[in-house]
């Protein structure tokens, strides 16, 4: 018994889960303030500043409250720290989105793909995969774009798997957290425009959208997430149009010349 007691408590010291939740949520406040401090080089200096010394006073409290054994404040200490890392995976994003829009209007994905040629394939396919969720730009764009920097071919490929990708995310999200998630990202009168469109032939319509670009393709997106289409229904519907569409777009300059 007594065996048994200590090969225990020999475990309990090597596998302790407030050790490792002390360690997990301390590497992601130093990497998040490592992030903070060596990015974000057009962000305001001041709010900066003070996201610098929010983060470094949690990490303070926390290694204090562990190394103290203040069981209850290391507790909220380390719901501190996941909403602080959760804020500042929203400040990357909404700066990271924010410089490739204006990027994207200043150079053209064209331009940005040729002079980033280590890193093109990767950042055609992230535009791929955010258009149909959270950036306004059409599909001809970056498709076109695409084909004419890293060839038809790898263009119809990756911005195919982006596409189907984002489109399924954003329905997902639609279905998941419903209207109150439509409201913020998306144009109601566009969504009721989406609705007076499938109202009579869903399966069709749907894919003549995603073909046609009448609406854009969040906004089809949304609309079918919140309205009960098939999940099953839907992801054929958005590969048949996408492999129409991606296909077409990636291909057109060949067809041009050879025209």
């Amino acid at each position: 018994m007594n065996l048994k007691m200590q090969r225990s408590t020999f475990l309990y010291k090597i596998v302790n889960p407030d050790r490792y939740g002390f360690i997990t949520h301390l590497g992601i406040l130093l990497v998040s303030i490592y992030l903070l401090s060596q990015s974000l080089a057009t962000f305001e200096p001041s709010y900066k500043t003070i996201f610098l010394i929010i983060g470094c006073s949690v990490i303070f409290l926390l290694i204090a409250s562990y190394s103290l054994k203040w069981d209850t404040f290391f507790g909220k200490m380390k719901t501190v720290s996941i909403v602080y890392s959760l804020l500042m995976t929203a400040v990357f994003l909404t700066y990271g989105l924010s410089s490739l829009i204006v990027t994207l209007d200043n150079k053209g994905l064209e331009t940005i793909l040729n002079e980033n040629m280590e890193l093109a394939k990767l950042l055609y396919f992230s535009v791929c995969y955010a258009q149909p969720i959270i950036l306004p730009v059409p599909e001809i764009v970056t498709v076109v774009a695409g084909s004419a920097t890293l060839g038809p071919f790898t263009a119809f490929i990756l911005g195919f798997i982006g596409a189907v990708l984002g489109i399924l995310t954003m329905f997902y999200l639609s279905r998941t957290f419903g209207m109150k998630m439509v409201q913020r990202l998306v144009n109601e009168k566009q969504l009721d425009q989406y609705h007076r469109f499938v109202k009579k032939n869903e399966t069709w319509i749907l894919i003549l959208l995603f073909i046609v670009p009448v609406l854009p393709d969040e906004i089809i997106c949304v609309g079918a997430g919140v309205s009960g289409v098939k999940t099953r229904r839907f992801i054929m519907i958005a590969i048949l149009a996408k492999l129409v569409t991606t296909f077409s777009l990636a291909y057109s300059l060949g067809l041009t010349e050879l025209f």
